[in-house]
């Protein structure tokens, strides 16, 4: 892999952000252990603190994307109740070494994600009392579960967790950040068919919390930094609310879609991009980011869809803002700044190319350039920045919509995350990654377990041909 260095900074907003337990407790960037019902550190490491940091701006440097294949040891840090490690004896502090009488000499993800495949795994597991390593034969139920099953279990988990008001409990980011996991709940009970008191629901949610955003967006700072990110909200209740009204038009839905849609454009920089929120630099001192512009296009194709009438000026702007952005290969750069202009990238570049489709620009030259970048690079996804569920969840989508090599490549990397994804409730957890194990704060837990068994899921409903799902033929011009 080429070497890369690269200097990074990252702030989370946690404008209420809450104490967010897994299922079976803890708020740290843990390895989950699939449907054997376990979290785990790498043991070669020093314990990782109780309650890691979520949040605040943080800088590292990589010289390559390390880690990711997993740590050789696995310290089992939390155990899910009566689940299938605690069953077999297994207790916090044990090391798990390898399996089926193979250590994990290059790393401990793939060899465990492939014995999960069966229903029952052969442990090697170091005792934290000390002692000889021993063979630990685990019972697993479920194992070897096909798409549609994984994903019909979450969509299951995901309606046990709405609330009454149709939404679900803030994380990070307050009203905006229950806008986003609500909006991508929503579209994975949408693109699975069924689950249609929750989508109402959870439109309904997104319709009345979504006139908050837009004053927010009105108000803009009040001195110092620029702290919104409301045009996250707003970005993914459109694309919510616009794949929705494609498939059951309703008054309401278009006039709330039509409003969020003129929010977004009023909300575009100057440049042509689109940032966090409008206002100015944000703390860390700049403004746009063009993961922020895609999904921007996406919600704002859904809405021309409906009807919504997109000045020609937005889109002729937001697409010299994007080439610019890029380095000439069809790839979205972060930005047009310096230092971030030309590092093209899966998750922004599927991001746009799905705003494209939407926005029915498929025969664009500068769409079919991203196209050929996401054919390319749709296993690229843990080269990703922040979130790394926000580059899985886009690269998977636009995986789909490009089918063929992009579809088998996409999930040639990212089954074995899928199968360590799943615990035996039916959600699906976060995983550390060299850019989280690096600065020691991962997004992705406080944005909580919703957001992470959401995107999954839409991820998952997405696979037409080969779930059977409706998925999402709006956002994908088909």
């Amino acid at each position: 892999m080429p070497r890369m260095r690269a200097l990074v900074a990252i702030a989370v907003v946690c404008c209420a952000a809450r104490a967010h337990e897994w299922p079976f407790g803890g708020n740290r960037d843990l390895y989950n252990l699939g449907l054997l019902g376990g979290k785990a550190s790498d043991a070669a490491a020093p314990p990782p603190a109780t309650e890691a940091p979520t949040g605040g701006r943080r800088s590292f440097s990589i010289d390559r994307p390390a880690n990711d294949d997993g740590p050789e040891r696995l310290r089992v840090e939390l155990l899910f109740p009566e689940g299938p490690l605690e069953r077999a004896g297994v207790v916090p502090g044990d090391e798990i070494v390898g399996v089926a009488g193979a250590g994990f000499a290059k790393g401990s993800l793939a060899a465990l994600a492939k014995a999960l495949g069966n229903g029952k795994v052969t442990l090697l597991v170091r005792p934290a009392a000390g002692g000889a390593t021993r063979k630990v034969k685990v019972q697993v139920p479920g194992a070897g579960a096909t798409h549609r099953e994984i994903a019909t279990a979450a969509l299951d988990w995901l309606a046990g967790r709405q609330q009454e008001d149709g939404g679900f409990a803030e994380a990070l980011s307050g009203k905006n950040g229950a806008v986003v996991a609500t909006s991508i709940a929503g579209l994975a009970w949408l693109g699975s068919g069924a689950h249609g008191d929750n989508v109402r629901k959870a439109a309904d949610f997104v319709i009345a919390a979504v006139k908050d955003l837009d004053a927010e967006a009105a108000m803009g700072p009040s001195g110092g930094a620029n702290w919104s990110q409301v045009n996250w909200g707003l970005a993914h209740a459109a694309i919510f609310l616009g794949e929705l009204h494609a498939r059951t038009p309703e008054r309401g839905v278009a006039a709330a879609l039509h409003g969020i849609a003129s929010a977004l454009v009023r909300n575009q920089e100057k440049s042509g991009g689109w940032a966090h929120g409008p206002g100015g630099p944000n703390a860390l001192g700049y403004v746009e980011l063009n993961i922020v512009t895609g999904l921007s296009l996406m919600g704002l194709g859904l809405a021309q869809q409906s009807g919504y009438e997109i000045p020609a000026d937005t889109l002729a702007r937001a697409e010299a803002y994007l080439q610019e952005s890029g380095g000439g290969d069809g790839g979205v750069g972060y930005s047009t700044n310096a230092g971030q202009k030309g590092q093209g990238n899966i998750g922004r570049t599927a991001a746009s190319w799905l705003g494209y489709l939407a926005l029915g620009k498929k025969r664009d030259p500068w769409c079919a350039k991203m196209g050929n970048y996401v054919r390319r690079n749709a296993d690229k996804v843990l080269d990703g920045h922040a979130s790394l569920m926000q580059h899985i969840l886009l690269a998977g989508v636009a995986a789909e919509a490009q089918g063929g090599d992009a579809r088998k490549t996409y999930w040639a990397t990212m089954e074995r995350d899928l199968v360590l994804a799943r615990a035996p409730d039916g959600s699906l957890q976060p995983r550390p990654w060299a850019e989280s194990l690096s600065m020691g704060s991962n997004s992705d837990v406080g944005f909580g377990q919703v957001w992470t068994t959401a995107a999954w899921a839409m991820v998952l409903v997405s696979e037409r041909g080969k779930t059977g799902f409706p998925g999402f033929p709006a956002l994908t011009g088909g």
